[in-house]
């Protein structure tokens, strides 16, 4: 059983960012992710069928 300390509470909730900053920063790191394994996959189709020497 963990001990919270409800100090923490009051804190927390002020120091909260507003809903529309948290969903931005969300929809951000996914769409970074998105566009980083969309050049992942770009890099191993060229390397996939590149001509063979």
């Amino acid at each position: 059983m963990a001990i919270i300390d409800p100090r923490l509470d009051g804190a927390e909730r002020a120091e909260a960012k507003p809903l529309w900053q948290r969903l931005g920063w969300m929809a951000a790191i996914w769409l970074g992710s998105v566009a980083a394994l969309g050049a992942v996959a770009i890099v191993i189709r060229y390397w996939l069928n590149s001509p063979q020497s």
